[in-house]
């Protein structure tokens, strides 16, 4: 008898292991610069079918963070897609310094690439489309899906050629972003043209619908968007709320002409919510704009459930929502409120740390080049001139740069500094060094890493806006929520990071993991 029950246990454990049902459609969402405390700041004004419903109906981490810095765009949306970090996946930045060339690679450039376009032929050289994600060294969850199946789809918009591009991986069927002219393109890389519909769209020209009448907020701001059109044309509606409003316009229109989650193959469409980062940094987090765009934000995610519930269902739907990077008060903020904060100019500190090293290493300064040992400071990296070192000085590119980084330790604004020998050599736990160390590429990342104190900003944001990219809660929490006909409703308030994404939902597609993840499938959702 107790042998017929374990059978007749292990029979429907194996039944329900592999009967699980596996969702049609996979809608992946990030909204570009949204910090966690956004999700309760505006809770009391959304409505119930936006923000609310996702929350009410699904799962939320309430404690996502990136585990790694530097917290931009780029590295932002490749981590959640590719379930690893900078180290792993080589974006290191949106734009980074290559020490082979001593050029400015940016991530996802590709100058073998034209444009597709709405356009005459002489225009497809445009730099607009000559993008691809071969600067991501390892696959996406979309990647990995379309491997062993590859009737299913996998599709990426954004306003941002980098929103679109990474989340969907190196198999995409297509990717789309808005060009200088406010058009929606692509690349070569996914097609020879544009389908009909995306052309009746730009024909149509949508964009110029919503740049009319006023973007206000009753006794707070208004804003004549005729006005803003006529200045900056088409690509005046990124910093407005109304270039969410196109990208969600053209993934229902995706959904209706691909025919996505219609049918036996599971695709997968990610949108990247762009306009919420130019609005943040034109006017920062204490802003009533940026309050007004999450708002209005809240309305479309509204429309899109509810065009995923017609013509997919939600039993058939997995869609998780994140963010790419949260952002920083602007320092003036700060200070009024008598918390530490400030501005730098690095140009300052870069020539003082030159004076220094010809000081200590006695380089005369009528040496030809004595000027150029320091190659490149970008992105809180510092590059030295190798060639220079080498040629001019007796001394080992070691020691420079332990000497760099003790003397930009005098800085106040100046947190920690790294060598890159220590990111190389050491294996750090410690929270901060440990974020630090993921976001280390021993191919791509500089010889000195710098990280910033809390509340500094570069003195290009003194005369108003703000930015992100550093290792404080405010860049690193964002929100993470779970949604679909499978998926447990609740909240988790543990530890879980970024690069937990991918491998939850590889688990729940039943495929390999990303071929560079390092996270680890949320159980509150798999299990």
């Amino acid at each position: 008898m107790k042998k017929i029950l374990v059978l007749v246990l292990s029979i429907l454990f194996s039944y329900n292991l592999h009967s699980q049902i596996k969702p049609k459609l996979v809608v992946g969402i990030v909204v570009d610069q949204m910090r966690y405390d956004y999700i309760y700041r505006f809770w009391d004004k959304f409505g119930e079918n936006g923000f609310k419903r996702l929350i009410n109906e699904g799962h939320f981490f309430r404690n996502c963070q990136f585990g790694y810095v530097p917290t931009y765009t780029g590295p932002g949306h490749a981590s959640i897609f590719t379930g690893t970090t900078p180290s792993i996946h080589g974006i290191i930045a949106n734009n980074w310094y290559d020490k082979n060339s001593g050029e400015f690679v940016y991530c996802a450039g590709d100058g073998k690439m034209h444009t597709i376009c709405s356009c005459e032929q002489k225009d497809v050289v445009s730099e607009d489309g000559k993008m691809s994600p071969h600067n991501m060294m390892t696959t996406t969850f979309s990647d990995e899906l379309k491997l062993f199946n590859s009737e299913s789809k996998a599709i990426g918009i954004s306003l941002k050629d980098r929103g679109a591009i990474l989340p969907v991986g190196h198999s995409a069927n297509a990717s789309y972003w808005i060009d200088s002219d406010g058009k929606w393109i692509s690349s070569s890389f996914y097609m020879e043209q544009l389908p009909s519909y995306v052309q009746i769209i730009n024909d149509r020209n949508d964009v110029n619908k919503y740049l009319k009448g006023k973007w206000e907020m009753k006794k707070k701001f208004s804003y004549d968007l005729d006005s803003l059109y006529n200045l900056n044309g088409n690509s005046a509606i990124k910093n407005t709320p109304y270039g969410n409003s196109i990208v969600n316009d053209l993934a229902v229109t995706i959904l209706k002409n691909e025919r996505l989650g219609q049918d036996n193959n599971t695709d997968v469409l990610t949108i990247s919510y762009s306009s919420t980062d130019y609005i943040g940094h034109q006017f920062g987090p204490h802003a009533h704009e940026i309050e007004d765009t999450y708002l209005k934000l809240d309305i479309e995610l509204a429309n899109l459930l509810r065009q995923i519930d017609e013509k997919i269902g939600f039993e058939n739907t997995l869609v998780f929502i994140t963010a790419d990077h949260g952002v920083v008060s602007e320092p003036s903020q700060l200070l009024k409120r008598n918390i530490p904060a400030g501005y730098f100019d690095k140009n300052i500190m870069v020539h003082e740390l030159k004076e220094h090293l010809m000081n200590t290493y006695n380089w005369p300064s009528n040496i030809n080049g004595a000027n150029d040992y320091i190659s490149n400071y970008s992105n809180n990296n510092l590059y030295l001139n190798h060639e220079f070192i080498i040629e001019n000085l007796n001394v080992k590119i070691e020691e420079v740069r332990k000497e760099c980084a003790n003397f930009l330790l005098k800085y106040k604004w100046v947190k920690n500094t790294y060598t890159s020998d220590q990111l190389h050599e050491n294996e750090y736990q410690n929270s901060f060094n440990a974020l630090i160390q993921k976001g280390y590429n021993q191919k791509r990342s500089g010889d000195v890493i710098v990280s910033l104190q809390t509340g500094w900003l570069s003195v290009n944001w003194r005369k108003g806006g703000t930015t992100h990219g550093s290792c404080f809660s405010y860049d690193t929490h964002v929100p993470l929520i779970f949604w679909g006909g499978n998926i447990p409703k609740g909240r988790t308030d543990r530890k879980v990071y970024i690069r937990d994404i991918a491998p939850t939902i590889s688990t729940i597609l039943g495929i390999s993991y990303p071929n560079g993840c390092i996270g680890n499938p949320l159980p509150e959702i798999t299990q």
